[in-house]
């Protein structure tokens, strides 16, 4: 039953990313000027444009190994510090007025949720790590 749980908590916290970047992408992909507005978006928060490909890459590949168990260890800590930077963004914001203090407290939360699969990668469940361990 653990490895199950293992791979369900995997799955939760990778949705996150992985899913959001596909709708990201999506809206990049279809709408005229989608990159830029993405940019946009992401210089809203107070980041610089080179930012938007770091980002996606991040998202996506962290994502996928994440939900795959793929270097469960690695992504679940790139995806951590990755939730520490926007919950960090997210409190700056905040303090300048902006209505937004809940997702900063959500992105820490998700941050403590990586870390724990980072620090026990052994208990992933069902993950490709396994698997290629058992070779």
């Amino acid at each position: 039953m653990s490895k199950h749980i293992g791979l369900i908590s995997r799955i939760l916290l990778a949705q996150i990313f992985f899913i959001s970047i596909l709708f990201i992408l999506n809206n990049i992909i279809s709408t005229p000027g989608g990159y830029g507005m993405y940019q946009d978006m992401l210089g809203a928060r107070g980041l610089p444009g080179i930012m938007a490909p770091i980002s996606i890459l991040v998202q996506f590949v962290g994502g996928l190994a994440l939900i795959l168990g793929y270097k469960t260890k690695i992504s679940a800590y790139v995806l951590s510090a990755y939730s520490i930077l926007w919950a960090l963004i997210y409190f700056m914001n905040a303090m300048q007025g902006q209505p937004v203090l809940i997702m900063s407290l959500l992105y820490v939360a998700i941050a403590g949720g990586l870390l724990l699969v980072g620090a026990h990668p052994e208990n992933a469940g069902c993950s490709l790590d396994q698997k290629l361990a058992k070779k």
